[in-house]
């Protein structure tokens, strides 16, 4: 029976999903996927489902479909705070076959010209803001995938609330769409900013203090 194909389409674009994602995409019989996704790389002979508030259906569907060949797709990087958490909780590593893709937490730093390798990687999906907060305290360099119910202005009232705000904040929206936007700022000037329906944000935080590169620039 095939693998089922769990692939990274990357943030934004069609300019992010890489030539063994495309491979995987194109052998496809059965695509799995947001709508947004599915809308932009699903081709007119594939079967698809749309993945929402359905989990559950979603993984009977793919048990229904395995042996046509089936293809899942996933913001960014699958294993990124992404869906192969959840589909590791019904399938073995066997029945997987992960495709890596691109990051929207890499795609941040990369505009902002910063390493990564020292940054604690948080998201806010379905986690308490309070244990955010504490794990940003402590830490010189942190990304947060924020969420519909704890946006950018939720999460900078937070860190103000915790008198955490001697931070640098680079607010990194829609990376990889015409409407990408670049936001460096505060935590007290991000309070009070409006983020009404902007759900694609990546927040990269920096304690300058403790780190040894001057991360400065313009807001863009």
């Amino acid at each position: 029976m095939p693998r089922i194909m769990v692939i990274g389409v990357g943030p934004g674009s069609a300019d992010y999903l890489t030539p063994a994602a495309q491979r995987a995409l194109a052998g496809a019989r059965v695509v799995v996927g947001g709508k947004r996704h599915l809308a932009s790389l699903a081709r007119g002979k594939q079967k698809t489902f749309i993945i929402k508030n359905n989990l559950a259906a979603m993984v009977d569907f793919i048990r229904s479909h395995r042996e046509e060949g089936v293809a899942v797709l996933a913001s960014g990087d699958p294993g990124l705070y992404g869906i192969l958490n959840y589909l590791r909780q019904h399938f073995t590593p066997e029945e997987l076959e992960v495709i890596p893709g691109i990051s929207s937490v890499q795609v941040a730093f990369a505009r902002l010209a910063i390493p990564w390798h020292d940054a604690l990687i948080l998201s806010a999906h379905g986690r308490a803001t309070d244990d955010l907060v504490n794990l940003i305290r402590h830490q010189g360099k942190v990304a947060i995938l924020t969420s519909p119910g704890a946006p950018p202005n939720h999460l900078a009232k937070l860190l103000v609330e915790a008198e955490i705000t001697n931070r640098k904040i680079f607010c990194c929206c829609n990376l990889g769409y015409p409407d990408e936007e670049i936001l460096e700022t505060t935590p007290c000037e991000l309070a009070r900013q409006d983020f009404s329906g902007q759900n694609n944000c990546v927040m990269v935080i920096i304690d300058e203090k403790n780190l040894d590169i001057c991360y400065s620039g313009n807001t863009r």
